[in-house]
């Protein structure tokens, strides 16, 4: 299904043991040896191949529709999109989470009731939030008439429903260690929604009803097709009621975060559409849609760069650890900068060759994306750093404050300085979000230095 969000992709393997302190070559050969096999081994093969797969008709449905749909219905896909992902998200929180941090844990005779409580749990959750998002499309239709949703309420509620399943399901086979089914789950889902939508979209039945229902469909499909190899399960009400509670254990500060990282993050985009209607959406994913290549090693270098500063705080102390942070930044922050750079200087051509000429003058907005990404890279180094002090607490608690920077600005920014407005806004909800993580990571150093004797203390104290 066409994510508006985060892609993932490929794991780039450079920093894996970069820095590292080896006796001799030999045993560095026997590393890069191990990680090699680890790579293409067949479970981390399919993983690698369904992310690809993802990340790739993400890409390739987004294009079509920008391409085949009118400015304004694609803006109101995009916006619809948003609500999809923000349920993925809570589902992700309330659901997953849980269920890869617990599932493992269970043993043999323990799995059917653990995993039939979970299934029942996803569909409940799955039911309520399509239940919500049929009720707030109707809502949609009444006080914002002039984005003539009303008949995408049945669409976008089933799917809603079914892409919910669907990515669960997904999220189950890696749970469990079945890779390679969480990859043909995907492989019938988007393969199969592909074409259709290409026909499709090359008909005079082409439209955004039509496109949802395609999305539920295959969806549905790719559910129902591997359901099957669901384990057994078991089910009794005492099971689920105690599956639930320690689920929400978990989850409890997750559920709320995720509520505050989608605020943070998305209400200048959701200001857009209201003073300047659906098809300003349609411009601000267009543009994003470009850029976010950048998440492939965005998303790469969270999958190593954490484990590996941690690693270096255990060998070599602060001083180890900021060294190798350093170098990430310089390094992949160079990438970055020479990425944006590229699609800055020449917008006009990016929007044309992706989406035709109907995109090729919003040069504006996809400059600012690109800065954007600038300060979003900056993170991803902090967070390590952070993490690898085990101090986590300035990312939460930096949320709230960027909670009310949009709150208070949204509305005007979009309002007085357009879609420049809004991407502005963006640029400065992450430039404050990076301040608090830099200050903070920078204070953690100056005590840590002081008093070398309280590095393991501190790591608990927060």
């Amino acid at each position: 299904m066409p994510l508006v969000g985060l892609q993932e992709s490929n794991k780039p393997t450079a920093f894996i043991g970069d820095g590292m302190a080896t006796e001799d070559s030999e045993s560095q050969q026997g590393l890069v040896t191990r990680l090699f096999r680890s790579i293409c081994n067949g479970r981390t093969l399919a993983a690698l191949l369904d992310q690809g797969l993802v990340s790739g008709a993400n890409f390739i449905t987004n294009v079509l529709l920008a391409r085949a749909l009118g400015i304004k219905e694609y803006g109101v896909f995009a916006l619809a999109w948003i609500a999809v992902l923000f349920a993925n998200s809570l589902q992700y929180a309330l659901i997953v989470t849980p269920m890869m941090s617990v599932g493992p844990k269970q043993t043999p005779p323990e799995r059917a009731s653990y995993y039939g409580s979970v299934l029942v749990q996803e569909i409940v959750f799955a039911l309520l939030a399509a239940s919500i998002m049929l009720t707030s499309v109707r809502l949609s239709a009444i006080y914002f008439p002039q984005w003539r949703v009303a008949e995408l309420a049945l669409p976008i509620t089933a799917a809603t429903f079914a892409y919910l399943l669907q990515e669960f399901l997904r999220r189950y086979f890696f749970c469990t260690g079945q890779s390679k089914r969480a990859l043909i789950t995907d492989v019938v889902s988007y393969l199969s929604q592909l074409p259709i939508i290409f026909v499709i979209l090359h008909t005079r039945r082409a439209n955004l009803s039509n496109v949802l229902w395609i999305i539920a469909a295959t969806s549905l499909a790719g559910f129902f097709a591997c359901i099957p190899w669901y384990e057994k399960i078991t089910l009794d009400g005492e099971s689920v009621r105690t599956v639930f509670l320690r689920h929400w254990r978990i989850s409890r500060w997750l559920a709320p975060t995720s509520f505050m990282q989608w605020g943070a993050g998305n209400l200048f985009l959701m200001a857009a559409p209201v003073y300047y209607g659906a098809a300003a959406s349609a411009i601000l994913r267009a543009a994003n849609n470009i850029v976010g290549v950048a998440h492939i090693w965005f998303l790469g270098l969270d999958n190593v760069v954490p484990a590996r500063a941690a690693g270096l705080m255990h060998v070599e102390g602060l001083d180890g650890m900021l060294r190798y942070i350093k170098r990430v930044f310089l390094q992949w922050g160079g990438v970055t900068l020479i990425f944006t750079t590229v699609v800055a200087s020449f917008p006009s051509f990016w929007l044309r060759l992706s989406y035709g000429t109907k995109y090729s003058t919003d040069v504006s907005v996809l400059r600012l994306y690109a800065l954007l990404y600038v300060f979003v890279f900056v993170s991803g180094p902090l967070r390590a750093a952070l993490q690898a002090l085990e101090y986590t607490a300035p990312i939460f608690w930096a949320y709230p404050a960027l909670i009310a920077f949009s709150v208070a600005l949204a509305g005007p920014f979009a309002r007085t300085l357009g879609l420049n407005g809004v991407m502005l806004g963006m640029c400065a909800v992450q430039l404050i979000f990076q301040s608090i993580l830099a200050i903070a990571l920078w204070l953690k150093f100056r005590r840590l230095r002081s008093n070398p004797a309280r590095v393991a203390v501190e790591a608990y104290e927060f």
